[in-house]
Order: C-alpha cells, then structure tokens, then sequence
C-alpha cells in the first residue's frame, strides 16, 4: 500500500473515531452537565411540628432521587425554639421570606398580609398532575376568602388504618388485667385507674401516674380535648348545628365544667399527673417511656417515640392505645373525624420568589406518581417491593427498619408529609401511603398491640370498640377559616383572649383544692362573660360556614 493511501486511510480511521466518541462520550458529559446545572435550589421556611425535623432532607437517598426526577432541591429553615405565632409574625416583620413557606396553623398570617403566589393560573397552564390528583371540587374547597389558591393541600380526608388513632389513651396492661373491658364511659373508666394504681402503685421503682397530659407552648390544646371530647363534641373553635347552620360559641361553655370537675376529682385523690403544668413535653414524652403512666391526653403522633422506645426495650405491654371515652349519656364519641380536604394550610410560594413557575412545576412534579412513591414509600427494592400483579408491599423487616428513626433520617422516610398527594391511592392502584394500606396496617403493630386488636375482634385502631364511626362535617372545620384583617379586632383579639383565659383558668380548675372548684370555675366564668362577645364571634362563624355550603356545594341558606 502506498504512503498516501496508509496516509489516507489513517486519517479516515482517526475520523471515524473521533466521530464515534464524538457520538458517545460528550453526550453524556453533556448531560451530566446539563442535569447539574438544572438542579435549582429554592429556599423554604417549614413550621412543622409533627415531626423532628431533619436538617438536610435533600441529602438522603430518597431526597436525593426526587433531586434526579424534579431537578430541585430545597433549602429547609426549620421552626424551632419559639411559638409558632411569634416565629412567623417576625418573618414577616422582617420581609425576609424564603422562595416557599409551610406555615401550619399560623399559615393564614401569610395569607393575611399577601405574601404568596394566587396557584391558580399556574394549576391551569402547568399543573399537569395536580388536576389529575386533585378534583375540580378539592381546587374550590382550597381556594380562600379572597378567591385565590394558595396552596395544594396534604391533607386528603382519609383516616389511616395505620392511626394509632385518638381520644384518652389506656395502658394496655391495665386493659388485660381487667380481661378486655370494652371502654367506653368515663364512669366506668375511673373505677379501674383507682383500682390499677392503687394495686400497682410503682414500676421499675418510679411512681406510677394515673393520668399525665401535655399542657406546653403550643400543644396546649390537647388539654383542651377533654371538654369537648368526654362531651361528644366536635374538637372546633365553634359547635355547628347541621339542622339550622348556625354556630355557636361559648369559651366557658361546650362542657368545660363537667369535663375539668372530673380531672380535678383526679387531681385531689392523688391519680393526676402533679408535675403536669410544670413539665416540658420532653419530660412528658419521658414518662411515657418509662411505662409508668397509665392514661393520658395526647395526639396520636405525640406518643410515637416515647412507644418506640417501649416496644425496643420490649415493654409494648406498657404502650397505651386509645378509647373515645365519653361521659354516660353521650351517644357517640367524635374524637376521631374525617376531613374531606384540608383548606388551613399547605407549601405556598411566596412573592420573594424569583422564578415562581419553576417553584410551581416542582410542586406539581412531587404529584408524579413516580415521585409520590419515593416520598411515603421509599426506595423500590429495599423500601419495598412490587408482586407479580404490580402491588407494592413491604416485608416485616423492611416495616421494622422504616420504624427505626436512625434509618428513617438517614433514607429520608417520613419527612414529606406537609407536601401535595394524591388521595387514597395512586393511578395504578397502590395506596399513597404503606400506612394506608390495611395489611401493612395490622403488621406494623407491636405483638401487644396485636393482641389488644385481636382480643376486641378489630383490625385498627379508628373502629369500635376504640372509636365510633368518623363524620366529615360538609361545611369542613371552623378552626380552617381565617379570619381576614378588617375582622381581627372583633373577633381574632377576642378569640386570643378566650385562648389565654383558658390557659389561666384551666391548670387552676384541674388543680382546684378540693371544695374549691366551684369558686374558680365562677371566677372563670365572670372574666369570659366581662371580656368576650361571644355572640358577634358566632354570628362571623355562621356566615362564614354558610358561606362555604354555597361555595362548595351552591347551597344557599337564609
């Protein structure tokens, strides 16, 4: 072969090669590049309190995954240290908002003072998922006073066979020591506490408390369940009544001096938590731990840590669960209740702001089922897994180990409540959730949960005997509604009033000298007649409920 030819066809070859890598090696550069630059991170202010927070949730596996499917990460301020109110109120003061903001009970601040982005437009032109995951019905329920969506809510109107459910919660040892009762009146219910303490006055050496209770900071309001609670009412800023659709309100009403009269008989007989005004929720939480209180008030999501510490030390017979305890007379509990769609809060972008289409097209992309998967189920083969017919499914061990709080900041499960979902179950008919699924449901519990279960012939824990059948009110809550600007001075001032009388006169009450009760309770009651309309708080909450009957449903009532 001549040297021109060898010449040519060398050059022909490097050619080809370069061509070849050419097609290969910089596209996937090129896309490695172009995925790193896509990453936007937005920043995001988060006042959630259901759960301990992590401090880079977008660090872990699963955060990390959702990055490659959304290209966005977020950047989490975390609420701690002060009251919800107090924390919020100086964001705004300041004017120093993150790009997106979950503001709990305190989200109606930013609604109030037109700090976020109206969502609606951006549903319309970019929310391909959210108007497959969320009716035409849930996108008018969410929008506010103003006519405006501000947010996609989380809360779905489901009750989770997973719920540890609510109401005054039992130790399950005195439960099989008294051969199963089935609970139901707090007549009934205190006879056996007496007998119970008084037989087994201490464990493991530490005095045993009848009944404890959380009274800190913001929590405060789970010392308020008992009034409506053992009374069979609804657990709401107002009672409304469904025959006439008018509200009623009375801050020293809905069965306070029934309810406080009997924890006080508690408190001067020596069965009521004496350190209960005094401790932190910390040391409440310890408590329960250690297996040593017997009943107490709570939320379901309060006990979580403190039981997983008891089951990992294998005491779950000191675990409590819970009974709608009402007072006799009472036809029906409500502790547990139902939610059509949460309208009080959910993630919302604020006009801080700069690309705020980017921000919504993340939020709309978190409702991929793809990526719904990866936020409540986790990582597909080690998370769980899929069977022949395309249901997801968890093993016992991989239950165990999604219960393990080390396991669950390191992979990042159960931090993605507050964020868009669909309801019940996805498109390909898995539940959204492992604890929406009743087989799950029923493995997760500890073996003496099982048997608690299984010895009152019930499969959860939000069916009788532990709880009636749960009600969706159709008007939804009125502690969702916010009330607007012009409406603080007459009725959110006195609303906040009514909050710090009862935050005054409720220790007192419970804490009464014995004889004394009577006498606080008029001294309570004098100071909310003296201090609070309640009529022009109810005639607002009327109008306002009635107002969303035509709304929702074109339901109009005179």
């Amino acid at each position: 072969m001549s040297f021109k030819k060898k010449s040519a066809l060398i050059i022909a070859l490097i050619f080809i090669f370069a061509t070849v890598a050419g097609s290969f090696v910089p596209i996937g550069t090129k896309n490695a590049e172009a995925a790193s630059k896509k990453v936007v991170t937005f920043t995001m202010f988060s006042a959630d309190a259901t759960v301990q927070y992590h401090p880079d949730i977008f660090s872990t596996a699963i955060g990390q995954e959702i990055t490659k499917k959304t290209g966005v990460r977020l950047k989490i301020e975390h609420f701690v240290g002060m009251d919800q109110a107090t924390k919020v109120s100086l964001m705004l003061a300041s004017g120093d908002l993150p790009d997106l903001v979950y503001g709990s009970g305190e989200h109606k601040q930013f609604i109030q003072n037109k700090v976020l982005v109206p969502l609606e437009g951006y549903i319309q032109k970019y929310g391909t998922w959210t108007k497959k995951a969320y009716s035409e019905a849930d996108l008018k329920k969410l929008r506010q006073a103003d006519g405006h969506i501000y947010f996609l809510s989380y809360s779905r109107g489901e009750v989770s066979p997973s719920s540890m459910g609510e109401g005054l919660y039992v130790m399950i040892d005195m439960l099989k020591k008294n051969k199963w009762p089935r609970l139901k009146y707090w007549e009934d219910l205190v006879p056996m506490l007496r007998a119970y303490v008084k037989k087994y006055p201490k464990y493991k050496g530490m005095p045993v408390i009848g009944m404890s209770a959380i009274t800190e900071g913001s929590r405060f309001y789970v010392i308020q369940d008992p009034a409506t609670g053992l009374n069979g009412l609804i657990a709401d800023t107002v009672q409304f009544d469904p025959k006439t659709y008018t509200a009623s309100y009375d801050p020293a009403g809905m069965g306070m001096y029934k309810a406080y009269r009997a924890l006080n008989q508690l408190w001067n007989e020596g069965l009521f938590d004496k350190e209960a005004f005094v401790q932190t929720y910390d040391q409440w939480q310890a408590k329960i731990a250690q297996g040593r209180v017997v009943t107490s008030w709570g939320r379901s999501w309060h006990f979580t840590n403190a039981f997983n510490t008891l089951r990992k030390n294998g005491e779950d017979d000191r675990i409590l669960v819970p009974f709608g305890i009402v007072f006799k007379g009472v036809r029906k509990s409500r502790y547990v209740m139902l939610q059509s769609i949460g309208t009080r809060d959910g993630v919302s972008i604020t006009k801080k702001c700069k690309d705020p289409v980017t921000a919504f097209k993340f939020l709309d992309s978190l409702l991929n089922p793809d990526v719904q998967k990866l936020m409540f189920w986790g990582i597909k083969g080690r998370d769980y897994l899929v069977d022949k017919k395309g249901k997801m499914y968890r093993t016992q061990a991989m239950i165990d180990k999604a219960r393990d709080p080390v396991y669950q900041k390191q992979e990042g499960l159960g931090y993605w409540n507050i964020y868009p979902r669909w309801q019940l179950k996805l498109p390909d008919g898995n539940y959204v959730k492992p604890d929406l699924d009743p087989d799950i449901a029923y493995m997760q519990w500890a073996p003496a949960q099982k048997q608690v279960l299984d010895a009152y012939k019930a499969k959860t824990f939000v069916e009788p005997p532990f709880a009636d059948e749960p009600e969706s009110p159709k008007w939804g809550y009125a502690w969702e509604i916010n009330v607007p600007p012009e409406k603080q001075k007459e009725i959110q001032v006195p609303l906040n009033i009514a909050n710090d009388l009862a935050r005054k006169y409720i220790p007192l009450l419970i804490m009464a000298p014995k004889g004394k009760y009577d006498e606080v309770w008029n001294k309570y009651k004098t100071e909310v007649r003296q201090k609070i309309n309640s009529k022009v708080i109810a005639d607002f909450y009327t109008l306002e409920l009635r107002k969303r009957m035509e709304d929702w449903y074109g339901i109009k009532i005179k």
